[in-house]
């Protein structure tokens, strides 16, 4: 096992906040993590993270890298909070939360299945999709299925795909692998790339519009400067700041509130909407 420094980071409400399909809490209060190489457990004791992994190869490096935690959220809050005073009480109210660093490939994919579908049904399909075409790995007595690698994955047909039972999803994931066997390296040609190139770029595929093609930059690139708007997003927005516009106005107006750091502060909106503001609300009345 090896010890992590994590600063002021919330392990719970990080893996537990929607952006990571591939997360098992534990009784113990650690949590089982895949990732596109190896198994980890993680568990937050203050400021720190306990890793054991079937995989110690530079696994501090990786932990380090997948939790985000060069980053300095702190420079970031404190530079939203003083051009943003409104969103002050978000913004201190999810300094903990942190954007996971998590693989492309398995992105690509997996936003690609949450189109019009449910968590429960989501994550079904990812761990079948692993468990059929992926690479098992033992941990702790237990087995786990990675997601499958480019090359498993590139030969894969519709028929392959239809085992998934994602309905509609299908062509879309099969026109994905369409994409990689023209785009092997997808990776660097979208760092390499501007935004907005690279969300053109990704929705050439068949299915991907601008909200998955805005996930998988922000959950797969890093891409703060990318958000993708659901009706959450307009009833957050009309609620909190009054104001009532379609989805092109409100997409300028937050751009123009938060900038680079636009898709990190839809991100708070939703984990305060969904975790903060009912326990700030159950804390109040108990007073």
């Amino acid at each position: 096992m090896i010890k992590v420094f994590c600063g002021d980071m919330n392990l719970s409400e990080t893996l537990l906040s929607g952006q990571c399909f591939r997360v098992c809490e534990l009784e113990n209060g650690s949590f089982d993590v895949i990732l596109s190489d190896r198994v980890i457990n993680v568990f937050q004791n203050g400021n720190y993270l306990l890793v054991d992994s079937n995989n110690y190869d530079d696994l501090e490096n990786v932990v380090i890298n997948y939790f985000d935690l060069n980053r300095n959220y702190s420079e970031i809050i404190d530079n939203l909070k003083l051009n943003n005073p409104d969103f002050s009480d978000v913004l201190d109210n999810c300094s903990s939360y942190r954007i996971l660093r998590q693989d492309p490939l398995e992105m690509l994919f997996s936003y690609i299945i949450s189109q019009n579908n449910n968590v429960k049904r989501i994550m079904g399909s990812i761990e079948l999709f692993c468990k059929l075409y992926g690479n098992v790995v033992n941990f702790r007595d237990k087995e786990y299925y990675l997601f499958p690698t480019y090359d498993r994955i590139i030969g894969l047909e519709l028929k392959d795909l239809q085992l998934l039972k994602t309905g509609f999803r299908d062509k879309y994931i099969l026109s994905a692998i369409e994409f990689l066997n023209c785009n092997k390296d997808f990776v660097v040609v979208i760092n390499n790339m501007s935004t907005s190139d690279a969300l053109n770029y990704l929705m050439q595929i068949k299915g991907v519009g601008m909200k998955v093609a805005s996930c998988i930059l922000l959950f797969g690139f890093a891409r703060f400067d990318v958000f993708p708007i659901d009706t959450w997003v307009i009833k957050f927005v009309k609620n909190f700041y009054g104001f009532d516009g379609n989805v092109l106005q409100i997409k300028v107006f937050l751009e123009k509130k938060f900038d680079k750091n636009v898709g990190l502060c839809i991100q708070y909106m939703f984990h305060y909407n969904r975790n903060i503001k009912e326990h700030i609300l159950l804390d109040n009345l108990s007073k």
